[in-house]
């Protein structure tokens, strides 16, 4: 008996409430490397759905609905839900990661954007603020180092280097205070954080000798600071002492940056999109936003392109075949 081929079909995402669910589909309007090209206008150009539509009708002469193109930005995002799960995977093999948040909203909701970069891989996650983010993002067969800021989640993770971009940000604040004794604690505060980063940097496992004094009087500093009556000096002071060993984890471990630049630098350019766009609406185009800036970023590390890898991803999402493997 002949058979009639057949468009494939993959995955379907459901929303409660929403009258049509996505599925992933050949039997589509749109190909798979235009709508890899409306995600990119969306994801990694910040335009919203409406200049999309207005672009594509003046420069390419194709007409495509609002509708339309919101599908395909959500069909690209679904498409790498797998691709995500393999990327967390990575992570958990690498030797230093970054992890930083920055506040996001979801339909309205206060919720938080995480971030987890390494030299080769990033995964982007937006949830609570509560460990339990975390745990999807470093598992417990994650042995490397951590670095990160203060918050009280990372904590509990021993093999960790503080981030001191952001307490030298907190000293130069003290440095200009009104109160004259808080100023110089502040100046003597940031002296030392500046000097250790500087040793660190010009001599690398020589410059331990060069950090010894230095940790001597940061200590006496804090202890100092830790009784004064300055609310902000003292909060830093104590800051510093019960994070000790995070703080100064980079003299120890020369291959540790003293900075969490490198995540702050991901996280930027979805700040920027939070502003213009205000977040995004449902949880399906949470997961979809994450997951492209994931595998966006990552190909970003690699020094590869990801555009063909995510137009090749819908293609085998709407055959209902697992994508390939991402690219080394």
């Amino acid at each position: 008996m002949r058979q009639r081929p057949r468009p494939g079909e993959g995955y379907i995402s459901r929303v409660e409430g929403r009258k049509k669910d996505l599925k992933l589909t050949e039997y589509t309007m749109v190909g798979p490397m235009l709508a890899t090209f409306i995600a990119a206008l969306s994801v990694r150009f910040r335009m919203s759905r409406v200049k999309i539509k207005e672009f594509l009708s003046y420069w390419l002469s194709t007409e495509l609905s609002v509708g339309t193109i919101d599908k395909c930005i959500r069909e690209a995002g679904v498409a790498c839900f797998p691709v995500v799960e393999e990327l967390v995977q990575e992570l958990q093999k690498e030797k230093i990661v970054h992890l930083d948040e920055t506040p996001w909203y979801e339909k309205g909701c206060f919720k938080w954007l995480w971030v987890a970069i390494s030299k080769r891989v990033a995964v982007f996650c937006i949830g609570t603020r509560k460990k339990e983010e975390l745990l999807k993002l470093i598992t417990s067969a994650f042995i490397g180092w951590l670095v990160t800021d203060g918050y009280l989640a990372y904590r509990s993770y021993e093999r960790r280097q503080r981030c001191l971009a952001h307490l030298i940000r907190k000293a130069i604040a003290l440095s200009g205070a009104v109160d004259e004794k808080a100023r110089k604690m502040g100046d003597w505060l940031l002296r030392e954080l500046r000097g250790l980063i500087k040793a660190m940097a010009e001599d690398g496992e020589g410059g331990k000798k060069k950090c010894s004094p230095i940790l001597a009087r940061l200590k006496r500093a804090c202890n100092l600071g830790s009784e004064k009556k300055h609310s902000k000096l003292r909060a830093l002071a104590k800051e510093i002492l019960n994070d000790w060993d995070a703080v100064v984890a980079f003299v120890k471990n020369p291959e540790l940056p003293p900075t969490n630049n490198d995540a702050e630098r991901a996280l930027r350019h979805a700040v920027i999109s939070r502003r213009i766009s205000f977040g995004t609406r449902t949880t399906e185009g949470s997961m979809a936003y994450a997951a492209l800036l994931s595998v966006i970023e990552t190909y970003r590390l690699r020094n590869q392109d990801p555009w063909r890898y995510i137009a090749q991803t819908i293609a085998l999402g709407r055959k209902g075949v697992a994508p390939f493997p991402i690219a080394a």
